[in-house]
């Protein structure tokens, strides 16, 4: 972590780290809220530092760290996936209407 950056307790136990930290040592939840699109052999990655309430990127729209480790749930059920892009979502949300 940059000295620029304020310490955060883990979201999971609370334990305040040390200041080179990448994850809790005490029970292994990362500590910083990036984007999980991470860099690739084809693909520069995004791994954006987004708020620690964040459960998506706030740059590229891909689920963040704390959503994939359980930390935090988005607030919409079917967030990231468009609700009226096919049949099959729109009986996911109002079921087989006749």
């Amino acid at each position: 972590m940059s000295k620029k950056e304020e310490l955060h307790p883990c979201v999971r136990c609370y334990k305040f780290p040390n200041e080179k930290d990448k994850h809790c040592t005490d029970c292994g939840a990362p500590l910083q809220n990036r984007c999980s699109d991470e860099p690739g052999l084809l693909d520069k990655g995004c791994t954006f530092l987004n708020n620690q309430n964040a459960a998506y990127c706030a740059k590229c729209g891909q689920p963040t760290l704390f959503q994939l480790h359980g930390l935090i749930t988005p607030q919409y059920k079917f967030a990231n996936n468009p609700v009226f892009s096919g049949e099959s979502n729109w009986v996911k949300v109002f079921g087989n209407i006749k």
